[in-house]
């Protein structure tokens, strides 16, 4: 006290405190600013956090129904190869068979008169 006596008394008391009040405002003011832009950040950041899981769901779903037509494309070419591969067989067997049915015939008709082949 005896410093603020010698430079002006009581007045150079109350210009300190009325300069500690400004800078007290000042830095609440300083603070509520930082809190609210802190806050956009926040927004703006989660935002753009939905954006990115929304794109990435999309593309996750587009490349999974991309994945499931090239299968059933593989899988309906597989089928056509099969069902080729069967009917060469079935057109072979039926052949084969014809070929053998004039020897069958007159093995049972042999068996069934009795007599040689």
């Amino acid at each position: 006290m005896e410093r603020f006596r010698k430079a002006g008394g009581r007045l150079l008391s109350l210009e300190a405190l009325k300069k500690i009040r400004e800078i007290e405002e000042e830095a609440k003011k300083i603070i509520d600013e930082s809190e609210v832009k802190a806050q956009q950040i926040i927004r703006k950041a989660e935002e753009e956090a939905e954006k990115i899981k929304k794109e990435g769901l999309e593309k996750g779903k587009a490349e999974a129904k991309k994945m499931v037509e090239e299968a059933e494309s593989s899988i309906a070419e597989k089928v056509k190869q099969v069902e080729a591969e069967a009917k060469t067989q079935i057109s072979a067997l039926k052949e084969k068979a014809s070929k053998n049915m004039g020897k069958t015939v007159e093995k049972i008709v042999a068996e069934v008169l009795g007599g040689k082949p």
